[in-house]
């Protein structure tokens, strides 16, 4: 036999409380297999392979370009995540996600000074 609230107070308060628990529920599952996902994406089972297909064409180190993050030319030419930062000295805690044009305005060189370090530094780990 079903209960009867009779009190409208009771009852939005009954309302309220099933629904807070409900998106509270939600939330947590939500935050759960979010976190799944990105325990599994960051062990390498799955991979954006989308990345790779973006370019129709493989760029050569000549076409290095200010524009370009670190992390979009140590993904291109396959270099190893640290290389770059070690070879052109970069102390900035943001890197790979900086622009070559931002990091040689930050070590108040030229845009094509910077530039043609980072070909010379890729050159030289594929030559």
């Amino acid at each position: 036999m079903p209960v009867t609230i009779k009190n409208p107070k009771i009852k939005l308060f009954i309302q309220w409380f099933f629904l807070a628990v409900l998106v509270a529920v939600l939330a947590a599952g939500l935050y759960y297999f979010v976190g799944k996902f990105e325990s599994l994406r960051l062990r390498g089972y799955m991979r954006a392979h989308f990345r790779r297909q973006i370019t129709a064409q493989k760029i050569t180190p000549d076409q290095i370009s200010g524009w370009m993050t670190f992390r979009y030319v140590n993904l291109e030419f396959n270099l190893p995540p640290s290389y770059l930062q070690g070879a052109l000295k970069i102390t900035n805690t943001r890197y790979p996600n900086l622009s070559l044009d931002s990091v040689a305005k930050q070590q108040k060189i030229s845009s094509a000074s910077l530039t043609a370090k980072t070909v010379n530094a890729v050159k030289s780990y594929h030559p």
